[in-house]
């Protein structure tokens, strides 16, 4: 399947992926491949993750403390959030 990232989801990569680096350097870039990793996963057999009640698809990324959520819409994977611990995840009810 084909997968779309959200505008919003791109801030929050490329936000998560600051973050980590102010931790250590280099340490976005890897977060930024996990998180790339975690949706090829997805795009393999997206039905191996369970939607929630607002019908949103969780994939926990394994290296790191984020999960990434997605929807199917028809053949497509719409990726429509990555949060990192300690985010408000609700904010995810206001998202496509």
């Amino acid at each position: 399947m084909n997968a779309k990232l959200t505008s919003e989801t791109q801030e929050d990569l490329l936000r998560g992926m600051e973050w980590f680096d102010r931790i250590a350097f280099g340490l976005g870039d890897q977060f930024e491949s996990e998180f790339f990793s975690a949706l090829e996963r997805i795009k393999q057999d997206p039905n191996l993750f369970a939607a929630n009640d607002a019908g949103y698809r969780p994939c926990r990324l394994k290296r790191f403390t984020a999960v990434l959520y997605f929807r199917i819409d028809g053949d497509l994977i719409i990726v429509v959030g990555l949060f990192t611990s300690g985010e408000d995840e609700t904010m995810l009810l206001r998202r496509g």
